[in-house]
């Protein structure tokens, strides 16, 4: 039986039997197979080829105007995310063996952070719409009545070792403070320290197609970058986006009795430090590279036809510390539902095992204050509560007729928790 190393996701059964259909009538040898999980939540059928053919068929597919949802590429047994044009062999290599804190968990500790910026001086004026009084997730600035510009920025060290997946989650993680302050990308510049004396040049340029292939995806361009040798590999980007001054979302405004939605699932950190140690099941960690390297393009798009009252993404501080933020900011406290939160696969096994990542317990310390948790209640949910989430999703507050209609909506989303009155800024774990 022939081995194919490439899977090609449509997103519906119809779109995989004419690509199918297009490709036999053009001599390419394909197969329709059930969809692994790891790859595809939406639509049971993916196209499977050999990465040799990718090229001629994207462009046929291009001839019928046919895109790929999604492209995957298999090393060994892990399904890692890719394009049609970049499924040539890539270098095997460790990009997390040189790093203490991969992903959003390399961030400095909430607390610490705090005590830095205190009594640092502002730069005022009247059109800084969104500046860091709140800790939202970009800052926004009133060019006209009728536009702001939307500013943001991340950047941080490998969570997995295949650069192309890198690249695209770093990516995908920065794109996604633009989602959450109810934006539209515009444009992004690379941000890179590279140790040349590391890696090979390809596996720089891989890490730079993951992250073009998550701009073309949101249709946002590539304006520049800046690039350093430096001792530690770095990679994000710098990101401009466009807002309606009247339309902002803020991580502030959420109501007494709403309802808090969650648009994935959480675990990152989790997985990705089992994975580290190599004890990690290659479906989980397929499953987790996925969901991070998913934009928050399409939860956005939909939260903007209900006007949610306070919206936020879930990274580095972990469900708790962003929750924290968001009861600080509309003087209220956040109840969370352990028993609700959505797990990826392996996330919960992985702290039974003790794979706890460090971030986890910054993220503890820095809302220890704030914290309160109910007696009996798993410790392994709340190390998923306090798991620093590297491209997390969306949180949104909203009552709770319009949170029902969301998790219909975003099939991958939950109800996690409820706003209730209260002392602003505290978070109960239930």
């Amino acid at each position: 039986m022939k081995q194919y190393d490439v899977l090609v996701v449509f997103g519906s059964v119809q779109k995989v039997m004419r690509a199918e259909r297009l490709a036999r009538d053009n001599d390419i040898d394909v197969e329709s197979i059930p969809a692994p999980r790891a790859v595809s939540s939406e639509c049971g059928v993916v196209l499977e080829i050999d990465r040799n053919v990718a090229s001629k068929l994207n462009d046929l597919l291009a001839t019928i105007d046919l895109k790929p949802q999604a492209v995957y590429r298999k090393h060994n047994e892990l399904w890692t995310p890719t394009t049609m044009l970049a499924v040539s062999d890539s270098h095997e290599t460790r990009l997390t063996k040189n790093t203490n804190y991969g992903g959003c968990g390399a961030k400095l500790a909430k607390g610490t952070l705090e005590k830095i910026l205190c009594g640092l001086p502002k730069l005022e004026s009247t059109d800084l719409l969104v500046g860091i009084d709140y800790a939202d997730d970009a800052g926004v600035v009133r060019v006209r009545e009728d536009l702001a510009i939307i500013h943001t920025t991340d950047f941080f060290p490998p969570m997995v070792d295949d650069p192309f997946s890198f690249g695209r989650i770093a990516a995908a993680n920065a794109l996604s403070d633009v989602y959450a302050m109810g934006g539209d990308v515009l444009a992004a510049m690379n941000l890179v320290s590279f140790p040349l004396e590391e890696y090979d040049r390809e596996i720089l340029k891989q890490i730079l197609h993951g992250g073009i292939s998550a701009l073309e995806e949101c249709s946002g361009l590539l304006a520049g970058g800046h690039t350093v040798e430096g001792q530690e590999l770095l990679y994000g980007l710098a990101v401009t986006g466009t807002v309606h001054p009247d339309q902002i979302w803020r991580n502030g405004g959420a109501q007494d009795s709403d309802l808090l939605v969650l648009t994935k699932p959480l675990g990152t950190g989790l997985v990705t430090t089992a994975a580290k140690a190599e004890m990690v099941d290659p479906t989980h960690l397929s499953a987790a590279i996925r969901w991070m390297a998913t934009l928050n393009a399409n939860a956005a798009r939909v939260l903007k036809t209900i006007a949610p009252h306070a919206v936020t993404d879930i990274t580095g501080f972990g469900l708790v510390g962003h929750c924290a933020e968001m009861a600080e900011a509309s003087g209220l406290t956040i109840e969370i539902n352990l028993n609700a939160l959505p797990a990826l696969p392996g996330a919960l096994e992985a702290a039974n095992t003790g794979f706890v990542p460090a971030g986890a317990g910054k993220n503890r310390e820095s809302v220890s204050n704030v914290l309160d948790i109910k007696a009996g209640v798993d410790p392994l949910r709340i190390d998923l509560a306090l798991d620093p989430q590297t491209s997390g999703g969306l949180l949104a507050a909203v009552d709770k007729d319009t949170a029902e209609d969301l998790v219909r909506r975003l099939p991958a989303s939950a109800i996690i928790g409820r706003c209730i009155s209260g002392e602003g800024g505290r978070v109960h774990l239930v």
